[in-house]
């Protein structure tokens, strides 16, 4: 049938969710800063991320990626940078392996999970668990598992979605196309 992966992507701790035929399986990948913050330890930080997130999804049969998009309004613009490298990575990686994936604005995972897209994130985290009857300790297990239920309801048309769930999900269908 289906394997459908969300990825919450951080400098600390990526959330990725596999969701492989309904049967959800989340996992944290974490990192620390390093002590040194050159440009060099910088980049070896990301390269060890992304080497430890495409293990989840290189020769994995995947169907679909959806990975959440930056949030510009963050106030550590370093920490920025090094976010939006690993999220064009991890783009190169599903590109150069043929794995189809699509980006989500952190307001549409948001109205995909509440129906608002300005919801908090222990809003979100209630919902998950009043929805899917899933429960989180860390918001980006969380984020993910909302991504993958997104990637779900665009490659499974009979799945129940409320009307704002299928206002995202007719949004994001154009990216399928691309």
């Amino acid at each position: 049938m289906s394997k459908i992966i969300g990825l919450d992507l951080s400098m600390c701790e990526s959330g990725i969710t596999v969701l492989n035929n309904g049967r959800a399986e989340s996992f944290l990948v974490k990192s620390k800063k390093p002590k040194d913050n050159t440009p060099t330890n910088e980049l070896i930080r990301v390269l060890k991320i992304v080497k430890d997130i495409k293990e989840f999804i290189v020769g994995k049969e995947v169907s679909l990626v959806l990975i959440e998009g930056l949030a510009f309004c963050a106030r550590n613009t370093s920490a920025l940078v090094q976010l939006s490298a690993l999220n064009y990575m991890i783009r190169e990686v599903c590109f150069t392996h043929e794995i189809p994936f699509i980006m989500v604005a952190p307001t549409s995972a948001k109205k995909f999970a509440t129906g608002r897209g300005n919801a908090k994130k222990d809003e979100i985290m209630l919902e998950v668990y009043k929805r899917w009857k899933v429960s989180f300790s860390n918001d980006n297990l969380c984020d993910s598992y909302v991504l993958s239920k997104i990637g779900e309801a665009l490659l499974d048309e009979k799945i129940k979605i409320t009307s704002a769930q299928q206002e995202v999900a007719n949004l994001l269908k154009t990216q399928l196309n691309n």
